[in-house]
């Protein structure tokens, strides 16, 4: 047993290395990727999802690209927590995961002491189960669609604001307008938007002016099935400073102001809230954002006591 000022660590059922293997394929969604991410071989990342599933009496399998478990993993769960206290005391690296559009704001180079998830969840469940489930040690998330600061089971710290801005292809129709563009025009063209209840709050004020109107059945980022749908369609999407980059083609701004400010928040556990590694960390990503804060005055950066969540 292993203990400090905050947890005390004890194993119950398997070892650091056999869990991290079932949980890093379900996180990461590949052994191929889980083995260079925790240095285990791809043959052994397969016996210790065998010796996992038949310890706690679960079956893991694949379904559309998603790592999905079946049966009662009560078990499983509260093994999860323990091993997540060591890795938070400093046995194993933590997990952090991001939206694909603040990824290399934060994560490029990856802090020191964390191991970088796929950041390609286009939604806010899935981010949020893999955090409940100890499996995700923080999550970069694109607020508003967050957890408000009084939630009981997550601490919520922002990183930036900035405003949304509306972009076109080089040659929408839109562009000919001018000063006469309004909402009600630009909502007769198609507009990205993603699986209903993917992020529920920006979806919700973005249908209340009739955009978000195109669906794409996509909850993992692909630049093809997203950006890329410009090559073929007049559509409307979304962009900051920091996602502009990731269009294949030139974009261009609407003179329009979208009534909604967007950012970031790093998102934990409450109990790790006031954990040393986890304020390193928050200070860390804060001081990546310096560059961008001098250079951009519409963004709104966060530091001190009273920044957080």
């Amino acid at each position: 047993m292993v203990s400090n000022n905050y947890f005390t660590f004890k194993s119950i059922v398997v070892d650091v290395d056999t869990l991290a293997s079932l949980d890093g394929v379900l996180w990461l969604r590949s052994g191929a990727i889980a083995s260079k991410r925790l240095g285990q071989h791809q043959s052994t990342i397969s016996r210790n999802i065998n010796r996992c599933e038949a310890i706690f009496g679960i079956n893991a399998s694949k379904n559309n690209g998603e790592w999905h478990l079946k049966g009662d993993a009560s078990l499983l769960n509260l093994e999860r927590v323990v091993h997540q206290r060591h890795r938070w005391l400093g046995g194993r690296s933590l997990r952090i995961e991001a939206v694909h559009w603040s990824a290399k704001t934060y994560l490029d180079p990856t802090p020191e002491g964390w191991l970088p998830g796929n950041h390609d969840l286009l939604n806010v469940q899935q981010p949020l189960k893999l955090l409940r489930d100890s499996i995700l040690d923080a999550w970069i998330g694109a607020y508003p669609d967050v957890p408000d600061q009084d939630d009981p089971d997550f601490a919520s710290f922002p990183l930036l604001r900035h405003p949304l801005s509306l972009v076109v292809g080089e040659n929408h129709p839109l562009l000919a307008v001018g000063a006469g563009l309004t909402f009600e025009l630009v909502s007769q063209y198609p507009s990205l938007a993603l699986p209903d209840g993917a992020f529920p709050q920006l979806e919700d004020c973005l249908k209340r002016i009739g955009l978000w109107n195109s669906p794409s059945k996509i909850s993992r980022y692909n630049r093809d099935r997203w950006e890329g749908r410009w090559q073929s369609e007049l559509l409307v999407g979304y962009a900051s400073i920091f996602s502009i980059k990731f269009y294949p083609q030139p974009q261009y701004i609407l003179p329009l102001q979208l009534p909604l400010i967007v950012g970031d928040n790093l998102v934990v556990k409450r109990e790790f809230e006031n954990h040393p590694r986890l304020l390193k960390l928050l200070a860390d990503l804060r001081q990546r954002l310096n560059p961008w804060l001098k250079a951009h005055p519409d963004l709104i950066g966060f530091g001190g006591e009273a920044d957080r969540g």
